[in-house]
């Protein structure tokens, strides 16, 4: 009997232990990490940081569009843009902007070499997860904060992290960087792999990282949200691309007035748009035979942007690879890039990767890995090149976030072959084929970049894709959640099939 009772006694222990160690296991078990990179903007820069003079550097120095309304000379030769009757001193005006930007240039810009000047940098590099920082998340409303806010509701704050970094720098620095931060995750939580979400030029920054680290195998899905991987057509002008139409200006007005809510650029846009169509088309036509001068085109490069935003890698870094080799013959020639500099190394670095994308993106698919991209549409260019006629999210052609999508000209559609076939909008606006993840690349119109609002189908669509909900293909999509290839977002960005 006791015999019996023992061998019962030993099986229910051993029992006990096996039950133990597997739900051990179970709890060791980790949810997926997933971590958004921002893009431009995503972190403020300081100068002095550390010291009693510390200060945020404004953003490209132009400050609120009262600056400008307080700048009488500037004012004054602008306004002489707007009449046939008054003829505008162009060189002076370039004169004027100059001492407007230029001072704020000195700190904002980075130095020669495309380096961060000593001091400067962002104060919100957090290595902890985002329930260690709800008041950055919490009373989200709108952009990249509203995102994470959307994954920790969906994900767990506990397993939702950001990615900051001064967006300035060479994108390559920022890569390294989120290398050594996606290896602190791993540590802090126990997972082998992470999710990552690129934003903007955060998308950029995922592409130079699949490029240094896709033999890793620490990256279970990479997510572009209106990336900038591909490049972005205005900065064209750094290839002196410069060319303005009286028609696309008052087209890219009228779009522009409903961007970016309470901003100081929608404040701007509906300033000048009030004048009317007529004095703003004459300030366009005036803007137009401007484009064609070439002495007033190099003084606005080596006067203006140089000494304010010229040094700055990253928008260098965001020319299109197609158009890369035309700025740097054209920027050098007129002593906007020096090729002897740092900064020429560095953008040269980075475009070498920029081309290997739809290559690293093979490589990373046949291990297994789920890519994806959002890419959003319906407004028209940004009427300072010959691309103003593209279809853009606001800032960003089309054409270059989808990773290589056909797009019919704004305002126009697909005709022939090209408005055939399953990948084919329902507008007759996107053929999806041609884009490098072709079964996985959505397009949302009528949303402005970046401008996804909390608590809406947008944002959690995304934020759904993010954490693993649903495989990267348009079947899945479609089965789980309703949603085709092209969707439209309302004034409520609630989503409905285009």
């Amino acid at each position: 009997m006791k015999k019996r009772i023992t061998k019962i006694l030993c099986f229910a222990l051993t029992l006990v232990l096996m039950l133990s160690s597997v739900s051990v296991a179970f709890a060791k078990e980790q949810v997926t990490p997933v971590i958004l990179v921002h893009g431009v903007g995503g972190s403020a820069v300081y100068e002095n940081i550390g010291k009693d003079n510390e200060a945020e550097i404004k953003t490209f120095g132009l400050g609120e569009a009262t600056d400008i309304l307080k700048n009488t000379d500037l004012l004054g030769e602008l306004i002489k843009l707007l009449s046939t009757e008054k003829s505008a001193d162009y060189m002076a005006l370039l004169d004027k902007f100059n001492a407007m930007v230029v001072p704020a240039g000195e700190k904002f810009n980075a130095d020669k070499n495309g380096n961060i000047k000593a001091g400067q940098g962002i104060k919100n590099y957090w290595t902890a997860p985002m329930s260690k920082h709800k008041s950055y998340w919490k009373n989200a409303e709108i952009s990249e904060p509203a995102l994470v806010r959307e994954l920790c509701l969906t994900h767990g704050a506990k397993n939702v992290y950001t990615y900051n970094y001064d967006w300035r720098q060479d994108i390559y620095k920022s890569a390294k960087g989120l290398r050594k931060f996606v290896k602190n995750v791993k540590k802090r939580t126990g997972a082998k792999k992470v999710a990552l979400v690129g934003c903007s030029l955060g998308g950029s920054v995922l592409s130079c990282y699949m490029d240094a680290y896709k033999k890793k195998n620490d990256v279970s899905r990479y997510l572009f949200v209106d990336p900038a991987m591909c490049g972005v057509d205005v900065t064209r002008c750094y290839a002196l691309d410069f060319k303005i139409n009286k028609k696309q200006v008052l087209s890219y007005l009228e779009g522009m007035q409903t961007a970016n809510p309470g901003s100081t650029q929608q404040t701007i846009m509906k300033v000048v748009k009030a004048l009317g169509d007529i004095r703003v088309g004459i300030a366009a036509e005036n803007l137009a035979h401007l484009s064609k001068n070439e002495k007033f085109i190099n003084k606005l490069c080596t006067d203006v942007i140089l000494p304010w935003i010229g040094y700055i890698p990253a928008l260098w870094e965001c020319i299109p690879h197609d158009v890369y080799g035309k700025a740097v013959k054209n920027a050098s020639r007129i002593g906007l890039l020096d090729k002897k500099s740092g900064l020429y190394k560095k953008i040269k670095r980075y475009h070498k990767i920029q081309g290997r994308f739809k290559k690293n993106v093979k490589f990373l698919k046949k291990k297994g890995v789920q890519i994806a991209i959002i890419a959003n549409y319906g407004e028209p260019g940004i009427p300072v090149t010959s691309k103003a006629k593209n279809h853009i999210d606001g800032l960003i052609d089309t054409c270059r976030s989808s990773g290589g999508a056909t797009v019919a000209n704004y305002g126009s559609k697909l005709k022939g072959k090209k408005a055939k076939g399953k990948y084919v909008s329902p507008d007759k606006v996107i053929n999806a084929k041609t884009c490098i993840l072709p079964n996985s690349t959505w397009f949302i119109r009528d949303i402005q970049h970046m401008q996804f609002k909390s608590g809406t189908d947008a944002s959690k669509f995304i934020a759904q894709l993010a954490c693993g909900k649903v495989k990267y293909n348009l079947k899945a999509v479609k089965k789980k959640y309703g949603y085709t290839q092209f969707v439209k977002g309302d004034e409520n960005q609630a989503l409905t099939n285009v």
